[in-house]
């Protein structure tokens, strides 16, 4: 068999099923094709180019979340707003599921900026 037969025939869209303490559910987070990838990265992308880091976050998590007992999408379009209201734990746990299933293992990889502070950030307090 040729090295394209076995790239063709590869089952590469795994699943991880992830226990999310903090909601008492387990979640199924699938892996994303390319275009799916591309796919969020363009829905994320500012109008200077850059990308949103927290929408990006937000979308991976809708995208990539499914129920493990029905096989449907755990989380619609409309919950983008619910989930930025809801335990960070819970929502990294998520992310890092996802960010593992799309190869960015290491935190240098992590395509979310949720803890980064803006460098001209300034303290109100």
């Amino acid at each position: 068999m040729s090295i394209r037969d076995k790239i063709i025939k590869a089952d590469d869209l795994g699943s991880e099923i992830v226990s999310v303490t903090e909601w008492d559910v387990k979640i199924e987070v699938r892996a994303k094709t390319v275009d799916q990838q591309y796919e969020l990265l363009d829905k994320c992308r500012k109008p200077n180019g850059d990308i949103d880091g927290k929408l990006l976050a937000v979308e991976t998590i809708l995208a990539t979340s499914y129920d493990p007992d029905t096989g449907d999408r755990v989380f619609e379009d409309a919950d983008r707003d619910m989930l930025r209201g809801k335990n960070s734990s819970a929502f990294q746990t998520l992310l890092a599921a996802a960010n593992k299933a799309a190869g960015l293992d290491t935190e240098d990889d992590v395509v979310s900026d949720l803890d980064a502070t803006p460098a001209d950030a300034t303290s109100t307090s």
